[in-house]
């Protein structure tokens, strides 16, 4: 039986939108929306600075840019995110190797099965070194 919180669960939040932005140094800063660029495109997601003019994912692309006409407006990338998100479950494993991904940007860590936490305080450092080496 476990003492501590020791699973980690990693969302990346506005994933897309914050590869783009670490990967075009002209869009860091500004608001981006990534999704389907068509008249029927849904916004699969938006930065923090898209998100203060009301962009959020799964909204109409049409809607998105009425809210955020300024925004950069992108076509997803799949095999470019794919790449980031094997490098962060790279991370992951090098934690531990119980690692769940849910998807692209999220999944369940168990840092106590890696050895990497055994009670809240390591915890919360495996998980404030993961932040950093992600963003590296």
């Amino acid at each position: 039986m476990r003492t501590a919180p020791t699973i980690l669960h990693l969302d990346m939040d506005a994933f897309f939108a914050q590869a783009e932005q670490a990967s075009k140094p002209s869009l860091r800063g500004k608001a981006v929306v990534v999704g389907g660029l068509g008249p029927r495109g849904v916004v699969a997601t938006a930065s923090y600075e898209a998100r203060v003019f009301g962009v959020h994912s799964a909204m109409p692309m049409a809607q998105a840019r009425r809210l955020a006409p300024n925004a950069a407006y992108l076509t997803p990338r799949g095999g470019f995110y794919r790449s980031i998100s094997e490098q962060v479950m790279g991370l992951l494993r090098e934690l531990s190797p119980l690692v769940e991904p849910l998807s692209l940007d999220e999944a369940f860590v168990d840092l106590e099965a890696g050895g990497a936490a055994w009670d809240s305080a390591s915890a919360r450092l495996a998980g404030e070194r993961l932040r950093a080496d992600i963003r590296g």
